[in-house]
């Protein structure tokens, strides 16, 4: 997992960009983390508390959710709408929009990158 930590510029707040793959993961940290270190406590705690669960466990916050699952951690948009119909010409472009409301990786990677993220704060 590929990712940068920056300040922006005009506001000084924290600005997290990743891989295209992971790329959802920035919006995460910025929205429901922020610079806020209680928040972050409460995720390491969340997934302390049930990386060892086979079932998934959930984490829902405001714009993005995190679930845990067979050892690996998920992030996704909530407003994510699966039932929505689009013309033709545009389903092309779903599974690019669906890759970048959706990010999966292993629990061990998630929180080096926290711990990244922690320190940078």
């Amino acid at each position: 997992m590929d990712y940068q930590f920056t300040l922006d510029f005009i506001t000084a707040s924290p600005r997290a960009e990743f891989s295209l793959e992971h790329q959802i993961i920035g919006p995460w940290l910025e929205s429901e983390i922020g610079n806020d270190s209680n928040k972050l406590a409460d995720v390491f705690q969340f997934i302390t508390e049930h990386e060892m669960d086979t079932a998934k466990q959930l984490l829902t916050g405001k714009e993005f959710s995190l679930a845990i699952e067979d050892g690996e951690i998920t992030i996704f948009a909530n407003a994510t709408d699966s039932d929505a119909t689009l013309p033709e010409q545009l389903l092309a472009d779903v599974d690019d929009f669906d890759m970048a409301q959706i990010a999966s990786c292993g629990i061990e990677d998630f929180v080096e990158m926290l711990h990244a993220w922690q320190a940078f704060i």
